[in-house]
Parts: C-alpha cells; structure tokens; sequence
C-alpha cells in the first residue's frame, strides 16, 4: 500500500493544472465599442440588445432579457408570474440562496423536494408529492451543472396547471435528450456571475417564449416603467435589475465561448466519472443517458461502508496528493433549509412573515430530516472541480489521487 502524501509520502500530482485566460481580443473589443458609444444605458446602447438577439438565437427563443446578477434572473423569473403572496413555490432542497430570495421577495413560501441521490436533483416524485391547492410553481435547479429530470417535471407542471421556471445557473449548454436546458420551462434564469461557466463579473439572462411573460419580465426588470414612449405609471411593484453596457458587452463576446468550454467541460468530465467508477467506495455523480453535463462542478459520494474515512479526513488527503477539492460546501455544506432564515423564519425584521401569516394563511416550518436524501448527501459527498482548460493528463492524475487514497483507507485494510 502506497504511502499517502499527508503522511510523507509521493505527492500524487507534481505538475501544475492546465490554465488559460477567460476573456481575450473578443471581450476588448467589444468593451471598447461601448465605451467609444459614450452611452452605458441598456435603453439607448446597442451591447445588451446584441447580447440578448445572439442569447435568443442560441437557444431558439423568443425573448431574452439582460439584467444585473443570476439571483436577479430568478427573482424577475417569479415576479412575472406574477404569483399572489402566499402561493408556494417548489423547488429542490439542494439549491443556492439564490434560487430562494426572489421566492421569498415575492411573499411566496418555498417548498423544498427531496433529491435523487444519485444525481442531487430534484425528485419528479417529491415534488409531485408536494402539490397542493397553494401551490404556484416549480422551480427546477439543474444542479452543478447536469439537467434534472426536466421532461417528466414538465409533465407533472402541465398536468397540474403550473408554470414551470427553470433556474440553469449552473447549466449552461447542457442538453436533456438533445434539447438545451431553459427551453422547457416557462420561462428560465442564468447567471453570469464571477463562478459561472461564462462571466460579466456579474449579471444575468431571462428567457422565454411567451410574449404575456415578456412584457412582465421588462417591467420587471425596470421598476415597472414603460420604456417605449408610453407614459411612466408603475402598476406593480418592481426593482431595478438593468444590466449595464459593459456587462453587456463582455456577455456577448462570452456566448461565443460557451459551447466550445462545455463541449470540453463535458468530455473531461466523462473521463472523470469512467476512472472514478472503477474505485471501490468512490461513487461519482450519476449522468443519466440522454443528459449532458457542463460539470460546473462534480459530486462525489464516498461509501461509509467500504472506506474508513470521514468526507473531511478524504478531501485533507487528496489535497495532499495535489488535487483541489472540499467536502460538499457549495451550498454551505448543508440542504438549504436548514440556513437560519428558514429555521428562524426571519426573511423580515422582527417578522415571522411571510412562513407564518393569519392573512396569507401560511404556517410553514422546515424541521431537519425534511429531506432525508438531501441532508445525507452532505455528509456523504465531496466536490471535484472540472476545468475546460485541464488536460486529459491532469484528469488522470485526479484518478490516480483517489484511487491511492480510496485504496488506504479501505476497509480491507482496516
């Protein structure tokens, strides 16, 4: 049995990871065209009209509108809806804050789905399970980056006359059955934040093909203001999520790149996920055929029964070897609902409002063990990072790393 690095032995990885740059001549240029028009005002500049025209004909839609972050993006999502307080919003128990704030903006509660414990998206059952006469809509999460079970979420939308939003934060160009995630839904969010696949520094996208949506999301969008010559004369409450120029024009230039970085993103991963699945006690993500991961990020679960290892003694390790990664914190290392606004229930100050509410008739708690396959996972998993600038090399060092230490803490060796 190899000696692990932690304990003086042979680091694993020696060489460095691939690296590269993520913006280039593209982005320059086209800041630099905003800048020349002296105009950084999406209403009388060109860049986030460019940006949206190019956005919609990727994905085939309709409509797309630029706005300031990912979080914006859903809550603009929500607010066309135009849900009235009270009505609940499912969605997945695994998930970021932001997935939740507009929900919560919005005076809707949220209702947490247990996951799939081999993908970490949401159950179609669990939700199915969690409709009742409050419910407004489903909100699906494609989580790290690997499509939930969109079709069938679809389905269980449409059977029961519910709109459908989808937040694809983490999954851009990826595919459920040859169609892009964010075509299914309603109406869909991305992000463009520093962590996404592609970046303005922050920002976001909403797309859709209903024309009733659209006019929502740009008023949205805009404090509720016509920007169209009619008279302004706000009829709902609305913020202020406008994208600016420059993010606009890094946002196009950025769309050029996204299909080749997930094309790259995707065969790593595969890779990834093939090496991984021939060590005892290593069980990588589940990609179901038919989806396509842009692997934002890659779940890992260590089985409790063949390693003698805890997630935080395995990762400290690893690390060891010279590969990056951490027990699964991407959402704070715990499913959602345990944050202390839910067990708190203080979205408001000094206000249970709106979990607990005599005029919106809620009472809504979010007791542990709500969803059990969701707070096991993070006690069972880890992250692994996938980057389209790595090589196949480094790929196979990351394999290696885990096999040496899967193989060191093996219960045979106990």
């Amino acid at each position: 049995m190899e000696k692990l690095a932690l304990f003086g032995g042979p680091k694993t990885k020696t060489s460095p990871f691939g690296e590269g740059k993520r913006f280039g001549d593209e982005e320059k240029r086209e800041v630099l065209e905003a800048l020349d028009n002296d105009i950084l005002f999406y209403v009388f500049g060109t860049k986030v009209r460019e940006m949206e025209a190019r956005m919609s004909g990727m994905y085939g839609m309709k409509h797309c509108n630029g706005c300031s972050s990912g979080t914006a993006a859903v809550h603009i999502a929500l607010g066309a809806l135009q849900l009235p307080p009270g009505k609940e919003v499912i969605t997945s128990a695994i998930t970021d804050m932001g997935s939740l704030t507009g929900i919560l903006y919005q005076c809707l509660i949220p209702r947490f789905a247990d996951i799939d414990p081999q993908t970490y998206n949401m159950d179609p059952e669990e939700v199915e399970k969690l409709i009742n006469a409050k419910t407004g809509a489903v909100l699906a999460v494609h989580h790290s980056g690997l499509p939930a079970d969109i079709d069938e979420l679809r389905r269980i939308a449409d059977r029961n006359g519910l709109p459908l939003v989808e937040d694809c934060a983490q999954a851009w160009f990826t595919r459920f059955g040859g169609q892009l995630c964010g075509t299914f839904g309603d109406i869909s969010a991305f992000s463009l934040n520093h962590f996404k696949l592609i970046t303005s520094g922050s920002g976001g996208m909403v797309l859709t093909n209903r024309d009733d949506l659209e006019e929502q999301v740009k008023l949205f969008i805009d404090k509720c203001y016509f920007r169209d010559g009619r008279k302004r004369n706000p009829y709902f409450l609305a913020p202020n999520y406008q994208m600016t120029e420059l993010q606009g024009a890094v946002a196009k230039a950025q769309l050029g790149r996204i299909e080749g970085i997930v094309r790259q993103r995707n065969a790593l991963g595969m890779r990834l996920i093939q090496g991984l699945e021939a060590i005892p006690g290593v069980i990588p993500q589940k990609v179901p055929q038919g989806r396509e991961h842009s692997f934002f990020l890659l779940v890992v679960r260590l089985d409790p029964g063949t390693l003698a290892a805890t997630v935080a003694q395995f990762c400290e390790a690893l690390q060891s070897e010279g590969i990056p990664c951490e027990p699964n914190k991407i959402t704070g290392g715990m499913a959602t609902y345990l944050y202390d606004i839910f067990q708190h229930r203080s979205a408001f100050p000094d206000s249970s409002f709106p979990f607990v509410s005599r005029d919106l008739g809620s009472d809504a708690s979010y007791p542990r063990g709500l969803c059990p396959k969701a707070e096991l996972a993070f006690e069972q998993t880890f992250n692994l990072q996938v980057s389209e600038f790595y090589t196949n090399e480094d790929i196979d060092d990351m394999i290696r790393a885990t096999e040496k230490v899967a193989g060191y803490y093996s219960m045979k060796n106990v």
